[in-house]
Order: C-alpha cells, then sequence, then structure tokens
C-alpha cells in the first residue's frame, strides 16, 4: 500500500521569525480592547507623508498610467534619485538606479546578483535580521563579527581582517539597532579592505539624514565598487508604500534587470510616480529630523537616571539599544513583563543577536515628542520600581 506523505517545507525557509511582529501583534490586541500603548518597537517614522505626495497619489488614481512600469523603475523617479546623490557630491547615472519593492526587495536583488550558494558573507552584529535571514534563505553561509556589550555594541572593525574566503560584506550607517554610525576614516577603512580582497560590498543607507550631525557618508563617496541601498521608508516618511532604491555599479546592470523582470516585473506604479514629490519636500524631512534628536536627547537624560543607565548613545537613526546583562538574561521574556504592565512595547534583542541578544532590548523613538515623553515616563517609573 501507497501511503501517502504531506509536503513539507523546505530547509531554506526555516529562518529565524521577526519577534517584534510578535509584540505588535500582542500590542494591537491590548490597544482593542482600550489599553493605551505606547509603540518603541517598531522602526516607523510617526509623520505622516507628505501632502504633495499624497496629493499626488490622489491625482494619479485618476490618470490613465500605465499598469506596468519598466522593471527598473519610471525614469523619471531614477533620474531624481540621481539628481539627490549629485547635490551630495556624488555622480551617478540614472541607468545605475534600480527601484525596488521596499529595501527588502533591493537586498533579494541583491543577494541573488552577487553571491552563488554557500559564498561567505559577513554582517556585525548587532544588526537588521532580514540580512542574516534572506541570506541563510539563499544557502549563503552567514559570518557574525560581534560587537561588546561593554561597548555600547558597536563593531570592532579590525575583526574584519581575521576573516578568510569571504565574498561579501554588509554594513549599515547609522546602524538598526544601536544607531552606530561609522566615521569617514572608518567607512574608508571598510571600503578600502573590500576592494583590496575582492569582496563586494553592500552599504545600508536607509538611516541617512536621522540624527544628530549631518555626516552621513554615502559609500559611493569612496569609489564606485560598492551598492547602495536606500528607501522611502524612513527619512522619506513613506513607510508602507514599499519603495527603495538601490544603486548598482555598471557591470551589475544587466543582471539586475534580468532579475528584477523575472522575480518582480515591476514596482508600483502609484508609488513611483508619487515619490517624485518626496524630493520636493526635504526641508519637511529636515524639520522632522529635529523631533527625532529632541525625543532623543529626552530618552536619554531619561535612561541615565535609572539602573538602565548602560545603552548605546547613538548618534544616528531614531534607536537605542539597551544593556540588561547586569540584570536580564531572557530579553524576550522582559519585553512581555514591560508590555502587560506598562503599555510600553520595546524589542527583544534577539532579533539583532543571536549570542548577545537575550540581554539588550531595542527602543525606538521615532514617535511623536508627546507620546515618547508619556511612554519613557511610564517606562521610567517601572524601571525605578522594579531594579
Amino acid at each position: 500500500m501507497n501511503i501517502k506523505k504531506n509536503y513539507i517545507p523546505s530547509n531554506r525557509s526555516s529562518v529565524d521569525s521577526f519577534y517584534v511582529m510578535d509584540v505588535l501583534a500582542k500590542a494591537k490586541e491590548m490597544e482593542a480592547i482600550g489599553k493605551e500603548i505606547f509603540h518603541f518597537e517598531l522602526g516607523e517614522p510617526s509623520p505622516s507623508t507628505p501632502k504633495k505626495i499624497t496629493d499626488e497619489a490622489k491625482r494619479l488614481i485618476d490618470l490613465d498610467l500605465p499598469g506596468y512600469t519598466p522593471s527598473n523603475g519610471i525614469h523619471e523617479l531614477r533620474r531624481k534619485i540621481a539628481q539627490y546623490y549629485l547635490k551630495k557630491n556624488i555622480s551617478i547615472n540614472s541607468d545605475q538606479v534600480f527601484i525596488t519593492t521596499g529595501s527588502s526587495g533591493a537586498f533579494l536583488l541583491s543577494f541573488l546578483t552577487c553571491f552563488d550558494a554557500g559564498d561567505k558573507v559577513v554582517i556585525f552584529n548587532p544588526s537588521y535580521p532580514a540580512y542574516r535571514n534572506i541570506l541563510k534563505s539563499l544557502n549563503l553561509e552567514v559570518v557574525e563579527i560581534e560587537s561588546s556589550p561593554d561597548n555600547d555594541f558597536n563593531i570592532d572593525l579590525t575583526k574584519i581582517k581575521l576573516q578568510k574566503n569571504v565574498r561579501g560584506l554588509i554594513v549599515s550607517s547609522p546602524n538598526n539597532p544601536n544607531g552606530q554610525i561609522f566615521s569617514k576614516k572608518e567607512l574608508k577603512f571598510i571600503y578600502s579592505f573590500c576592494e583590496e580582497n575582492n569582496i563586494v560590498l553592500i552599504s545600508d543607507e536607509i538611516y541617512h539624514g536621522i540624527g544628530k550631525k549631518n555626516n552621513f557618508f554615502s559609500m559611493q563617496t569612496f569609489g564606485k565598487k560598492c551598492l547602495i541601498i536606500n528607501s522611502f521608508s524612513k527619512f522619506f516618511c513613506m513607510p508602507g508604500w514599499r519603495l527603495g532604491w538601490i544603486v548598482v555599479p555598471n557591470n551589475f546592470i544587466e543582471n539586475f534587470l534580468k532579475l528584477s523582470q523575472n522575480l518582480f516585473i515591476s514596482t508600483n506604479n502609484i508609488a513611483q510616480f508619487s515619490a517624485i514629490k518626496a524630493f520636493e519636500c526635504i526641508d519637511e524631512f529636515v524639520e522632522n529630523n529635529k523631533m527625532y534628536n529632541e525625543n532623543r536627547n529626552y530618552v536619554y537624560k531619561k535612561l541615565q537616571s535609572t539602573k538602565w543607565n548602560k545603552f548605546s548613545m547613538s548618534e544616528g537613526g531614531f534607536y537605542t539599544y539597551i544593556n540588561l546583562s547586569e540584570f536580564e538574561s531572557d530579553s524576550v521574556k522582559i519585553v512581555r513583563k514591560v508590555l502587560d504592565e506598562t503599555g510600553v512595547a520595546l524589542t527583544s534583542g534577539v532579533d539583532f543577536d543571536k549570542d548577545n541578544g537575550n540581554s539588550a532590548v531595542r527602543l525606538s523613538f521615532s514617535g511623536n515628542k508627546i507620546n515618547v515623553k508619556n511612554g519613557i515616563d511610564k517606562l521610567v517609573q517601572w524601571i525605578n520600581n522594579n531594579y
């Protein structure tokens, strides 16, 4: 007798969950029954998408726009992005720009184009979990360089010299979750090391423009042998529009295009045409950054008065990464406890670092000032009562 077996998922699909989404789901359940929630778990800008962009989307809906767009994105938007870089004294051709379905689409296209199964790719921990999980799903070997909890979880770049047979390296500055910004000297070191060792360098610059200092150096500053990923979700206040971009070296253009055609066909047409207006709203985005920095100062001041006073004094992005190793070894449990007892939603460090994440939590201060103030005051009261 033939015994029918159920289909089973592939091994490469067995990646880790993104635990912050579980926190979000629980927080939403609590909100639905009337509990006040302070959303410090997600890195979502609180300012709304600028009216110029939303008004343009409304106008476009009534037009007879083409449904599919070119697989690398509409030329008008790619040209605007090239002009945006030119204002930063970085010269790129619009043909090097690919519009993607968020930065996630850019990561997938980059990893498929640049690496073959079994290649070694270096990431720095703590880091955005999608790097690790997408790489693993493509049967790539992830080499994780750990940071030290005793040094604000900052990354020691000299450790990359110890790695052998590396094909690729992913760097983000500002870093998610600890907000670390690499100096111009450090970025130059990374670029030169990769160039000298024929390592494909992918620079995630999604948090450029958000931070205390105007010292966000694109990796393209140091040369053309790198890939640059960015998105409209953070600085440009368009989360949920699922629109990102990537700048690729000329010799990658053909392969990127073929993969884009087959994997995605094209990106959302309304979102692309609307995003052209984003470059008319730069002053508004700069003003938003002032709010983030005011939140940053308030969060740091309040946390420093508590036992949770070991945290990354991040200068970029809108996160701080809190070291709880002196008190806790199960950050998933502590995040759940804080949410249940205060309504403050945080993110466990296990999303960002499998080795040290159980003794850390990430706090996002991307919300409006009143929400951040009230939530932090509530969190500080809870910390003082429990530690």
